[in-house]
């Protein structure tokens, strides 16, 4: 799964969806709590936590890392194109 990021050039990050799913649970928050407080919708979030979802934009991982009081860096890492 990647999420992009446009600057001067493309660049890609390798989302861990394990991360994503663990946070959410540390706050004891469901799928739905997390979509009503990122913004984002139930239907991506659980593709993302699946790892079904193959893009997903910046801003998206973005909000759900606001959300959950992380940094974007905790849940993707950048990887060659």
């Amino acid at each position: 799964m990647r999420c992009t990021v446009q600057f001067m050039q493309e660049q890609y990050f390798k989302i861990d969806e394990k991360k994503i799913k663990v946070a959410r649970a540390e706050r004891g928050w469901t799928i739905t709590k997390l979509s009503n407080e990122s913004g984002v919708t139930r239907k991506t979030i659980g593709e993302i936590e699946k790892g079904s979802k193959v893009n997903v934009r910046f801003s998206t991982i973005n909000q759900i890392a606001k959300a959950l009081g992380k940094e974007l860096e905790h849940f993707c890492s950048q990887t060659e194109k």
